[in-house]
């Protein structure tokens, strides 16, 4: 099956280490709301715990400020926030997913969820979903986050 054979890599970040890159629309976005809520979303396919770990926008006591508030911002022991499948569902495009630190995040998000860590968890769900889409013929925005969440338990345990 041809896949990709139009794609065209547009741009790239300029700078190793870049912490921040594009965000994709999804049919969800994780928001800051979403980290203190404990309870598990209707399409999770994943939870993470990792704190808002967002740098300052400008150099000066301002952006300082800000940092400071920003990376007090963190779970206790034993919680977690819901990564729901939406988040990888690209919005406006047909059968497409995306993972890692592009999936549809507000930027205090996008701090958290930036990680390796949350690129496994969205990685492997975004796959298992393409997969799930491909062999049933069914849209990605169609895929059932509970039948990600036991192909994934399967393969895993």
């Amino acid at each position: 099956m041809p896949c990709g054979e139009y794609a065209t890599l547009i741009d790239s970040a300029n700078f190793i280490g870049v912490r921040e890159s594009r965000r994709i629309k999804c049919e969800k976005t994780l928001t800051a709301d979403l980290f203190f809520d404990q309870t598990s979303l209707p399409d999770e396919i994943g939870r993470y715990s990792y704190p808002v770990d967002i740098h300052p926008m400008t150099p000066d006591k301002d952006g300082m400020a800000g940092f400071d508030r920003a990376v007090s911002i963190k779970h206790a022991d034993g919680e977690s926030y819901s990564i729901p499948l939406g988040a990888l569902v690209v919005s406006g495009v047909d059968n497409l997913f995306v993972a890692g630190r592009c999936i549809s995040a507000d930027r205090p998000m996008q701090a958290s969820v930036r990680v390796i860590p949350a690129c496994y968890i969205t990685g492997q769900a975004a796959g298992v979903g393409a997969l799930i889409a491909a062999t049933s013929g069914m849209s990605a925005r169609d895929v059932d986050a509970s039948l990600v969440r036991t192909t994934l338990d399967r393969i895993y345990s």
